[in-house]
């Protein structure tokens, strides 16, 4: 371990660093260090306060073919810098072809009031969605659609981990994202400030394009199998459904969470 232009050298596997990245792939990881990881130039783009960067992570190889991570340097000057070799990086990365480059960042746990902030929200409320792919995807159309934040159920994927990070595009960097083990209570919250629940139902005789999003809105999407639970569903003002005139059984949740966001968005153009 050397200094090399001023910042931290490794070459060693073997090293707290490195064991501390493996760890970022569960879950209690994540918990334990208070971080999670984000890799890849575009995600690393996206990291702007009030997220931490505590550690940037970069190959040489990268370094010389990409300024991005200087930007990063001047936006987070007390971030350490850690310069690695090709084979390290392989080995701590989540991906099969890392870019070179990887990010810590400090988690921060966003709250039920964060995402009620506006007079008339426009919130995404998932209850035990277990993809990682549709997880991120979700997060990404819920931030182009401008949407206020993302509530999710203890049962949904941890939208920290590194496969839904990736999906996201750098999305986890825009919205607020509430997870809570009172999903219930949440929603019973949510109704008394106004905002008017909307339950994707595959038996709804109710359009989703017929239902009114202008005002304080939370469309529900549930678990891919097996969709919302009935008392969840018992407590949405509105049950919607998304004609199906082929022969599929049903639409995959992020691109049936994608159709009924940009209708909300349509009517709010309006």
């Amino acid at each position: 371990m050397t200094d090399m232009q001023g910042f931290r050298y490794l070459s060693s596997m073997q090293n707290p660093l490195f064991k501390q990245i493996k760890s970022l792939q569960s879950r209690k990881g994540r918990r334990e260090n208070g971080l999670f990881m984000a890799e890849g130039l575009r995600l690393v783009r996206e990291i702007c306060p009030p997220w931490e960067l505590k550690t940037l992570i970069l190959t040489e190889a990268f370094m010389a073919l990409h300024e991005d991570w200087r930007i990063c340097c001047q936006r987070y000057p007390e971030a350490e810098v850690v310069v690695v070799e090709e084979e390290w990086m392989r080995h701590a990365s989540d991906t099969q072809h890392p870019q070179g480059v990887m990010a810590l960042v400090r988690l921060r746990e966003a709250v039920l009031e964060d995402l009620l902030q506006k007079e008339s929200p426009f919130l995404v409320i998932l209850e035990d969605l277990q993809d990682p792919g549709n997880a991120g995807t979700i997060l990404r159309t819920a931030d182009a659609a401008g949407a206020d934040g993302i509530l999710c159920s203890e049962g949904t994927a941890d939208f920290f981990s590194p496969k839904v990070v990736r999906a996201s595009m750098g999305s986890i960097f825009h919205l607020p994202v509430v997870r809570t083990e009172r999903f219930r209570e949440s929603l019973l919250t949510l109704k008394q400030r106004g905002i008017m629940l909307a339950a994707a139902h595959l038996q709804a005789s109710l359009s989703y394009d017929q239902a009114d999003y202008r005002g304080g809105c939370g469309i529900l999407i549930g678990n891919e199998g097996n969709g919302l639970r009935e008392e969840t569903t018992s407590l949405a003002q509105v049950k919607i459904s998304i004609p199906q005139p082929g022969r599929a059984e049903s639409l995959n949740a992020s691109v049936a969470a994608g159709i009924l966001m940009y209708e909300v968005v349509r009517q709010r153009r309006a």
